[in-house]
C-alpha cells in the first residue's frame, strides 16, 4: 500500500512541475472569466495583474509539486534499499 501511496504522490507532484503553466494559464483563465461574469464581486484584472497572476501560479504550482514528488521519491528510494519481512 505504501509503495501505491508514494508511486502517486511522486507522480502527482512531478505532474504539477511539468504542466505547471498550462494549469496557471487555465486557472487564471477560469478566474477572469469569473470575474468578468459576476464584476460587482471582484473587478476583473488588468493584462499586467493577468500576467503577474499567471506567474504566481506557476510557481506555486511547481513549489507544490516538488514538496510533493521530492518526499515521495526519497521514500520509494528507500523502500528499494531495504529487505522484504
Amino acid at each position: 500500500m505504501n509503495w501505491i501511496l508514494g508511486t502517486g504522490y511522486a507522480a502527482i507532484g512531478l505532474a504539477l512541475v511539468v504542466w505547471a503553466t498550462r494549469l496557471s494559464i487555465r486557472s487564471n483563465a477560469w478566474t477572469t472569466d469569473m470575474r468578468e461574469r459576476h464584476p460587482n464581486v471582484n473587478s476583473p484584472p488588468t493584462p499586467e495583474w493577468r500576467l503577474r497572476n499567471t506567474k504566481t501560479m506557476t510557481v506555486l504550482f511547481r513549489v507544490i509539486g516538488v514538496f510533493l514528488a521530492l518526499p515521495s521519491i526519497m521514500y520509494l528510494l528507500r523502500l528499494i534499499g531495504t529487505k522484504p519481512h
